[in-house]
């Protein structure tokens, strides 16, 4: 894995992807100088962290539930609808809850819909709990303590090998727009609509495809409580944050439940 920069800024947890593993790395404000903290390690299924200034923020408990409706229209005229409607917490501490569900069509009944796996992140115990209910198994991961690591310097110009110039292709526009501030279910948010316009030729298309996407942000809790993606290669996907309710949520919901097997593991550290 190579590192380009030094990461700095708002303590925090993030997630970096990279070389078949997962690595959660924790920044610290006393390394805003020039260096980063991490712990390295393989990550099973369902790994979920919260970064600073989001989902990991202490001090902005809720409760909500998170709707997802995506809509996409064929060319015949059908429309495919498929929801998703999940719950999700955060405590005070910044510890996460989120429930994972298969998307199901509109209008659909069967045993999809009652099968549901959760994510717990305890940024300051450093562990993630992950359970579901088709195998009642929970696996808890114990991630060790925070080491640092110095700056990586990129591939020096001259290792790279020379290549054939390329034509380059006509550039994506994009426009960002302030929204303004509103008040959504409860919650004042304020938005920002970004538009992109991808030029005829770039996918192999013939005419401009333009793609738009809207964002609700609520300052105070750190979270985006409403988005639409128009994209008429995919269609149109909402989200919506409802049933917000602020302050601690029940403790037992970040437990896990009885009648599960547990099974703690501890990944090693990599060089």
């Amino acid at each position: 894995m190579r590192i380009g920069k030094v990461v700095s800024g708002v303590a925090g947890f993030v997630m970096m992807l990279g070389a078949g593993q997962a690595v959660l790395a924790q920044t610290s404000a006393a390394g805003a100088g020039g260096s980063m903290v991490v712990s390295m390690g393989s990550m099973g299924t369902g790994f979920l962290v919260g970064a600073g200034g989001s989902l990991g923020t202490a001090g902005a408990p809720y409760t909500a539930t998170r709707k997802t409706t995506r809509v996409q229209k064929l060319a015949n005229g059908t429309t495919i609808t498929h929801v998703t409607t999940l719950k999700e917490a955060r405590d005070s501490s910044g510890r996460t809850y989120h429930e994972s569900r298969p998307e199901s069509p509109m209008g659909s009944e069967g045993d999809s819909n009652n099968f549901v796996s959760v994510n717990v992140h305890d940024p300051v115990n450093r562990t993630n709990i992950f359970w579901n209910s088709n195998t009642k198994e929970a696996i808890v991961t114990h991630f060790p303590e925070p080491r640092e690591i110095k700056r990586i310097d990129p591939i020096p110009a001259q290792a790279v090998t020379q290549q054939m110039p390329v034509r380059a292709p006509e550039p994506i526009k994009t426009e960002r727009e302030d929204l303004g501030i509103k008040t959504i279910n409860g919650v004042e948010a304020k938005g920002t609509r970004t538009t992109r316009v991808i030029p005829a030729g770039r996918e192999g298309n013939d005419q401009p495809i333009i793609v738009t996407s809207e964002h609700w942000m609520a300052p105070d809790l750190g979270l985006v409580v409403m988005s639409v993606n128009d994209d008429p290669r995919t269609g149109t996907s909402t989200m919506e944050l409802t049933d917000l309710e602020k302050g601690e949520p029940d403790p037992a919901l970040f437990q896990v439940p009885e009648g599960y097997t547990v099974k703690d593991r501890t990944p090693e550290p990599q060089n």
